[in-house]
């Protein structure tokens, strides 16, 4: 089960990666547009992060322990460098540029964004907190959604 799970991650999109169709910003509408809207909501990020956190949530306990957090780091850290590898054979840079959410989002994914009690572990409380806290960071221009104007060049 561990190895399916650990494959389902692997596939799992990063968001601050994706380009979609190459319009800064589509891949990242595309994978956490929950709602369909064509523009991501906060109830969106809360969503799509709820998933994220089921999926490494290995055993279920509804905490991610030491364990489960270096296995979130260690998929995230191969599935940024499968990305990287495939955008620079398309001579795209490294998907970390002045015209996305990327490395906002890839900060929020670890320990210190999330763990507000200080305790090494992130609770399923914690981690949602953290998702409410996000969702301001990366709506640039404080419309309350997140589509392709908050993605300039």
């Amino acid at each position: 089960m561990k190895l399916t799970i650990l494959a389902a991650a692997l596939l799992l999109p990063l968001p601050a990666l994706a380009q979609g169709n190459g319009t800064p910003g589509a891949g990242f509408i595309a994978e956490w547009d929950m709602s369909g809207t064509g523009a991501v909501t906060p109830a969106d990020v809360v969503e799509r992060r709820a998933s994220l956190f089921e999926m490494f949530d290995l055993d279920g306990s509804g905490v991610l322990d030491a364990a489960e957090l270096q296995n979130m780091a260690q998929t995230i850290a191969d599935r940024e460098a499968v990305e990287a590898e495939q955008r620079k054979g398309q001579g795209k840079g490294d998907g970390y540029g002045s015209n996305g959410p990327g490395q906002i989002i890839h900060d929020a994914m670890g320990l210190a964004f999330n763990d507000t009690d200080g305790d090494g572990q992130v609770t399923a409380a914690e981690f949602a907190a953290a998702s409410e806290r996000l969702f301001p960071m990366i709506d640039r221009n404080g419309d309350g959604v997140i589509d392709m104007a908050d993605f300039g060049r």
